[in-house]
């Protein structure tokens, strides 16, 4: 079984200290919303777990072993995240952007017909199989969400970390998004850690969401026990009242500020 345990994590910038003892696990085929206000240490939390920042305090474990003892051509196997600069300006078409997926399988300088199969499911995965040959820079907001899902499924990992999945998308493409990420969780049994702002969508799409406050965790849990008027209150500064839709998650209307 997949697992990340993560104990007494903390991780500073210079003299801020952005994540601050934090202890928490994650299983294969969670999907885990990563919640709190700016700066509560969300982003910082991701790169931790993705090895591209190292704690200064605590330990990562993957599958029980020590993060930094896992080499990055293997960890490329295990995990996948969105936590990198999407390239523009060098001509690239969706096909070589979702190849670069495959470099920790290949074998050579060229993609197999293995890359390529894998490359074709993902897209078919997405829906995004008539935008293979566009360039990465032609491509609207929705649409490159779309691809980077569809480099997320191509790598063939069993934890995805998706940091921000729904921003600068309107209402149909963060559903969609969303509902993509859901869709392969659940079907391939994939340990999926996604940040997120906003806490309606949070609620619906999460199994288990983490709060977030000045890098400390406030409370984990079902989205209904950790989004309480309370907690809200204590980590954003504002009043709320919270309503429960049965299809459409929580409904948290904001009164005042604190």
């Amino acid at each position: 079984m997949v697992k990340i345990k993560i104990s007494n994590l903390s991780f500073n910038y210079d003299s801020v200290q952005a994540l601050k003892d934090v202890s928490v696990e994650f299983r294969e085929g969670e999907i885990v919303g990563i919640i709190g206000p700016n700066g509560a240490g969300k982003t910082t939390l991701l790169k931790c777990i993705a090895k591209l920042l190292k704690p200064h305090k605590g330990v990562i474990y993957l599958n029980g072993r020590k993060l930094w003892s896992i080499s990055n051509k293997e960890l490329a196997k295990i995990l996948a995240h969105t936590l990198f600069e999407v390239p523009k300006g060098f001509n690239l078409t969706v096909l070589d952007f979702l190849l670069t997926s495959r470099y920790p399988y290949s074998k050579g300088l060229w993609e197999t017909e293995e890359d390529l199969a894998v490359v074709e499911e993902a897209l078919t995965m997405v829906n995004a199989k008539h935008l293979v040959e566009r360039k990465m820079e032609e491509l609207s907001d929705g649409e490159l969400q779309r691809i980077i899902m569809a480099k997320l499924i191509a790598h063939q990992a069993k934890i995805l970390l998706v940091d921000e999945p729904t921003v600068h998308l309107d209402l149909k493409y963060q559903l969609e998004v969303l509902s993509i990420l859901r869709r392969i969780s659940k079907t391939k049994n994939i340990l999926t850690v996604m940040t997120m702002h906003d806490l309606r969508l949070a609620s619906i799409f999460s199994d288990k969401l983490v709060l977030l406050h000045e890098g400390k965790i406030i409370a984990i849990g079902k989205p209904q026990d950790v989004l309480t008027e309370e907690n809200i209150a204590k980590t954003y500064g504002v009043k709320v009242k919270i309503l429960k839709h049965p299809k459409a998650g929580l409904i948290i209307i904001p009164l005042s500020t604190l």
